[in-house]
């Protein structure tokens, strides 16, 4: 098997750094869009967590999925600590949202998720900025 001399026969990606908010593809003729808000983090200081993980409580509940509610009790358990582990809270965020994602409705709630979970991530940092991307929004 012989490798192509070519120029652009190769097809591969190298990134170097965060491409958070694009597209990276391959190929040829490809139309792509890429649809996100930018995010406006709140400081992490000026976040009410308890009314935040309330409220993404109530969406979660409204949506009748045990796993879903699942991961909202987690959060509140966690949230309700003297010291809540900050990932833990973010895992059981994404799971839910995952969850979330493939439910027929998803368009419907996102709107409704995406303040909370813009909040809940500043008051997360590092460990909240995975959750962004899950309703539509990029640092």
């Amino acid at each position: 098997m012989t490798t192509p001399d070519t120029p652009g026969d190769n097809r591969s990606v190298q990134i170097g750094g965060s491409v958070t908010g694009s597209a990276v593809v391959t190929g040829d003729s490809n139309t792509v869009s890429v649809q996100f808000q930018q995010a406006s983090l709140p400081a992490p200081e000026t976040v009410d967590i308890q009314a935040e993980i309330e409220a993404l409580k109530d969406i979660f509940a409204s949506l009748n999925n045990p796993t879903i509610t699942g991961a909202a009790e987690e959060m509140a358990q966690e949230v309700a600590k003297p010291e809540p582990d900050k990932e833990i809270i973010a895992d059981a965020l994404e799971t839910g949202l995952k969850r979330i994602q493939k439910l027929a409705d998803f368009g419907d709630v996102i709107d409704k998720l995406r303040p909370h979970i813009e909040a809940t991530a500043g008051w997360l940092g590092m460990h909240g900025h995975k959750l962004l991307p899950l309703v539509g929004l990029a640092l």
